[in-house]
């Protein structure tokens, strides 16, 4: 069983990898911390901790974490998944709080103890609460058994700019202090997960299901589906599950983060030091069947 920190910012593609992650009994979910990306941060903590009670996991703890990217005085946020970040579908009622420490903490306290070298870290959101958790503790980073970050756009076009994808454009500078931290990297950007497209076909047995947790993340796709449908965050908890769906290559991966056109692009070059591997391939219909095994398995 793999140990799994994950850092997000729901978000649906974020409530899908959520999903995938606790309905699979290979990984042992610890924490998930949040940040502000999809929406500000005190929605994506407030739908995290919904979305796990939802899964009926309200065992997870649940930390907030980064309101604004490093340099910048205000959060870099978007309405691809509507106001509340779930595409107006109501959760309920929350049942518990968030814990009170930071997540940047919580983050370093589950690194600095003996768990620390098998644990998994899967970013799926801006990488500022990593960032942080490195700066104050230079080497942090680098003692995690890996990190997925989902995030980047090598050889492919931007989302969100003509050379930059959402992640790394909302904190560029967190992105260069997690690429530069010695760890080891496992980055999944657009040119991968814009392969993850879902099916009518898929959408329409998700939506066939009973369960709650099925009607309400179908309920989500109808809304978010119809502007981008892809497994986007689904890919690198994915990838812990099934490596032999995604193909990449090795290299230095450096992001531009400082202000100007080019900001948050992400440059993957085959001299120097590798950094990080990087996908570019992915089996989608294998990526679709195990979704959908795995949200069979939810309340």
């Amino acid at each position: 069983m793999t140990a799994v920190l994950i850092d997000c910012d729901p978000g649906i593609d974020d409530a899908l990898a959520l999903a995938l992650a606790v309905a699979s009994p290979e990984l042992d979910v610890r924490a998930v911390t949040c940040v502000a990306g999809n929406r500000p941060v005190a929605v994506t903590a407030t739908n995290a901790r919904r979305l796990l009670d939802l899964f009926g996991r309200p065992d997870i703890p649940v930390y907030a974490g980064a309101a604004r990217p490093l340099l910048y005085p205000q959060a870099r946020t978007n309405l691809v998944h509507g106001e509340d970040g779930l595409g107006g579908v109501a959760l309920g009622v929350d049942a518990r709080q968030v814990v009170a420490d930071h997540a940047a903490d919580a983050l370093a306290h589950l690194l600095l103890s003996p768990l620390g070298a098998d644990l998994t870290i899967v970013a799926m959101g801006p990488l500022t609460n990593l960032a942080l958790a490195e700066i104050r503790h230079p080497g942090l980073l680098a003692r995690a058994r890996s990190i997925h970050v989902m995030g980047g756009a090598a050889h492919c076009p931007g989302n969100v700019a003509p050379a930059a994808e959402f992640n790394f454009w909302a904190d560029p500078a967190a992105a260069h202090v997690v690429m530069t931290a010695g760890a080891r990297l496992e980055v999944f950007p657009l040119d991968v997960t814009g392969q993850a497209a879902m099916t009518p076909a898929w959408l329409a047995a998700l939506a066939a299901q009973p369960t709650r947790s099925a009607q309400a993340l179908a309920a989500m796709l109808a809304v978010y589906g119809e502007k981008d449908p892809l497994l986007h965050d689904a890919c690198p908890v994915a990838a812990l599950l099934r490596p032999q769906l995604f193909s990449g290559q090795a290299g230095r991966l450096e992001v531009d983060w400082r202000p100007g056109p080019d900001e948050g692009r992400s440059r993957l070059h085959q001299e120097g030091e590798v950094n990080a591997m990087l996908y570019t391939g992915l089996d989608t219909d294998g990526l679709l069947s195990l979704m959908a095994e795995r949200l069979a398995r939810l309340p």
